[in-house]
């Protein structure tokens, strides 16, 4: 039999912002419509796929929902390109088909979206990052670890998540959100079981060596309020556990994702604890790597202050292990230093360069000093005329002076002095640095608290 050389049109219509579905189908010059033909004729014997970059043949083929052998017609090729174009992951969809006795082939032709992101699993302790995944791929086969922005596969996601929990006598209930930093694009779909507590019992660590194990579990000590989450633990690792390591010279230092093994399941309240509650130990997989000895510290960029003047402010001994740590709070003082000078926007920029045969470090320091800034506008708010008075009396710096900017923590226990001692006085201070006049504002705001 052979194919028709005419097409006909038909479906032409927008069903997302930006996301086209066209379909024509073909058959035999003056033959039937689809869905007038034969069982036989209708039967779907073959699924091609073709414009996708990201996703594979088959997992389009599956996320169809379509099914190799099924009676198909006009409108469920329809409902096939609606429930692709739902998902959120293509931009355009188009579609042909032709029929012949031996059954109907469908061919599609997509285009991916642009935008994915990451999907994370915030407290899913109960199951490991495998078995999400696979179960998730099992119903929504276009999962394959990253989302797009809009359409309806993070609903599925949460679905497929909650059915999960469902299954296994969990009481909570799964949550979504978009998650990145503020005024930022979006960074990940983050998911979250609610009213479920797990709080961690202990933190346990492998690879490491017996004598460095002591201090990380101090510091694990410092998890606030030992609940358990990803972010949480992510935190500790950047904020407690990695400064062990660099304090000691370990300056490549990795930890592994955070594994819970759950030791309570939830269930109704009992003498051991709340309702709902799950415990977990979480241990994480160290990787110390190589410890590193200081080489030297490289100064560059320095104009106000000589590098053997800057070079006294750093407690740092050649030939002993790198403590970057102690270095950070250091370089913190210098740049406290640059302040009183009016070098408010001082920074320095540490490069490390690593040897790692003779297991040393050399660390270059590049100061970029700036502009001096001077005093600029000071303002006072929440008082009366008297006590503006008085403050703005006490006040030092004049305008026009070169600023000091660590001159207001040294003013505002002396003002404090000036306000009535019989009331609970709250300050807020402002510091504005103008980039463009190299001034510096300071707004400084009073209110009293009220009593308790």
């Amino acid at each position: 039999m052979t194919k028709a050389t005419s097409r006909f049109l038909l479906l032409l219509f927008i069903l997302l912002p930006g996301l086209c579905l066209r379909g024509f189908g073909q058959g035999a010059s003056g033959q039937k419509p689809l869905s007038q033909m034969s069982a036989s004729a209708r039967q779907l014997i073959a699924i091609k796929v073709t414009g996708s970059k990201r996703f594979p043949e088959a997992a389009i083929a599956a996320a169809t929902g379509l099914q190799m052998g099924a009676t198909v017609n006009d409108d469920d090729f329809k409902k096939a390109a609606r429930r692709l174009g739902d998902l959120g992951v293509f931009t355009d969809i188009a579609y042909t088909f032709s029929y012949s006795s031996a059954g109907t082939k469908l061919e599609l032709h997509v285009s991916d979206a642009p935008n994915f992101v990451p999907a994370k699993f915030e407290d899913f302790v109960w199951f490991s990052d495998a078995e999400l995944r696979k179960r998730i791929q099992e119903h929504a086969p276009l999962f394959d670890g990253d989302l797009p922005l809009s359409g309806r596969l993070a609903d599925e996601v949460s679905d497929v998540l909650q059915a999960l929990l469902v299954e296994n006598s969990i009481p909570g209930h799964v949550e979504y959100e978009r998650t990145g930093k503020a005024d930022a694009p979006i960074e990940a779909i983050t998911y979250r079981v609610t009213d479920v507590l797990i709080q961690v019992r202990k933190i346990e660590f492998t690879g490491a060596p017996a004598d460095k194990v002591p201090a990380l579990e101090a510091a694990a000590e410092r998890l606030p309020d030992r609940e358990y989450s990803r972010s949480r633990l992510n935190l500790l690792v950047q904020r407690q556990l990695l400064p062990v390591c660099y304090a000691r010279g370990y300056l490549k230092a990795e930890f592994g994702e955070p594994q819970p093994n759950v030791i309570k399941q939830p269930a109704n309240e009992t003498e051991d604890g709340p309702r709902n509650e799950t415990v977990v130990d979480v241990t994480f997989a160290v990787t110390l790597g190589q410890q590193y000895k200081l080489k030297a510290l490289a100064w560059s960029g320095n104009h106000e202050f000589p590098s053997d003047v800057l070079q006294k402010m750093v407690r740092a001994e050649p030939g002993q292990p790198a403590n970057t740590v102690r270095l950070a709070d250091n370089l913190k003082d210098i740049q406290k230093l640059y302040g009183s000078r009016g070098y408010v926007t001082a920074a320095i920029k540490v490069n490390a360069e690593f040897d790692d045969p003779a297991g040393t470090v050399l660390i270059h320091l590049d100061v970029n000093e700036g502009y001096v800034y001077h005093m600029g506008d000071l303002e006072f708010r929440g008082l009366d005329n008297s006590l503006m008075a008085k403050l703005r009396g006490a006040w030092k710096i004049r305008q026009g002076e070169v600023y000091d900017s660590t001159y207001l923590s040294e003013y505002l226990p002396a003002a404090h002095k000036l306000l009535p001692a019989n009331l609970d006085w709250e300050v807020t201070p402002h510091v504005t640095a103008n980039v463009r006049d190299k001034t510096v504002d300071v707004d400084i705001i009073y209110s009293v608290r009220a009593p308790k």
